[in-house]
């Protein structure tokens, strides 16, 4: 049996809603399962520990992220379209990387909106990968500079 699935990084940004859309085309046509993974992580001082009802506070904010997401990118809920939802405690970059379980996995992450050849989070999980990444860049227009946007939605209303 083979245990192979699409492994999306969720994220609310204009690349990361893209990211969802493409790995739900990916998962269908390869017909292999969907996991969303949103990861969370807060730095606490070494005399601050969260409670239990705060970390699943936080996991429970970061789930309905996940469904809003979705909701947003594709317009069904992640449960509607079959999709297992996780959603770990710590740094994204680690997390996503321990997600990946071999080389017929598939990884889609959105890129950051600055630069699509990465940020941190990119970087740790592509440096490990065991498996293919698809990294998704921002839309067009949420890559021009906020001086020029004006001139750019213009040209893009002419064209």
């Amino acid at each position: 049996m083979n245990d192979a699935r699409v492994i999306v990084g969720v994220s609310p940004s204009l690349s990361g809603l893209a990211a969802l859309r493409v790995a739900l085309a990916e998962s269908r046509r390869r017909r292999m399962p969907l996991w969303a993974v949103r990861a969370w992580h807060i730095e606490f001082g070494p005399r601050a520990r969260p409670s239990w009802e705060f970390e699943r506070a936080v996991a429970a904010d970061n789930r309905s992220l996940v469904e809003e997401a979705f909701r947003t990118a594709v317009g069904e809920s992640p449960r509607q379209l079959g999709v297992v939802v996780r959603t770990p405690q710590g740094p994204a970059g680690v997390v996503l990387r321990d997600y990946l379980a071999g080389p017929d996995d598939l990884l889609v992450l959105g890129a950051p909106q600055s630069r699509w050849w990465g940020g941190r989070v990119l970087r740790a999980v592509t440096r490990g990968a065991v498996c293919p990444v698809i990294v998704v860049p921002p839309p067009e227009l949420a890559r021009v500079p906020a001086r020029g946007l004006l001139r750019e939605a213009l040209t893009f209303v002419q064209d």
